[in-house]
């Protein structure tokens, strides 16, 4: 895949995977994990890049990445993440204290082909509800939803506040198997 914004685009073998990202400076704009078994591309909206970023030293410790290909597998789809906002860091509290560096040096959202996923979902947490940068946020979400409306989402478990849980929630409330169900009955239907 090539670069979307002008960032460096870096490649690795992981797991029976290939996943491929764009990063620049403290920034990842993506990150596509392709299963050669599987035709099928997944778009999930998350809410901000972990740590993997630069030469990808660190790819095997994403566990986020990890829950990603084990719901998408059996499902028979590959995901490829875009975020609400491209600032790299393990911990969203870095993000608020960042807040002005958010972005990079463009949203990638409007650089993505459509035509090329079956799907979108939305597994962003519930950081919109924290008291920080709520309304920021919640514009945020309006603008990528805005940017992917013709697609189909695929609607999974939510938050008690309503919004979208994060796939570290899926791992931690068991709801795996159940997420790959929704994405399999989902893309049945495409």
């Amino acid at each position: 895949m090539n670069s979307l914004v002008g960032g460096a685009v870096y490649s690795c073998d992981l797991d029976g995977w290939k996943v491929s990202w764009e990063s620049q400076s403290g920034y990842r704009h993506w990150c596509h994990q392709e299963n050669p078994a599987f035709a099928k591309n997944l778009l999930v909206v998350m809410f901000n890049p972990g740590s993997l970023s630069g030469d990808g030293s660190n790819l095997r410790r994403d566990t986020t990445l990890r829950i990603l290909r084990e719901v998408c597998e059996p499902a028979g789809v590959n995901p490829f993440v875009v975020n609400l906002f491209d600032y790299a860091s393990p911990s969203p509290d870095e993000l608020f204290s960042n807040w002005s560096e958010r972005d990079g040096r463009g949203l990638v959202f409007a650089a993505l082909d459509e035509a090329r996923f079956s799907a979108v979902i939305m597994a962003y947490g519930d950081y919109e509800n924290r008291g920080e940068r709520d309304n920021e946020i919640k514009e945020r979400v309006a603008m990528v939803r805005s940017f992917f409306s013709t697609l189909k989402e695929i609607v999974l478990p939510r938050n008690g506040s309503g919004t979208p849980k994060h796939p570290m929630t899926w791992q931690r409330q068991k709801l795996k198997s159940t997420i790959s169900s929704l994405l399999s009955d989902g893309l049945a239907h495409d």
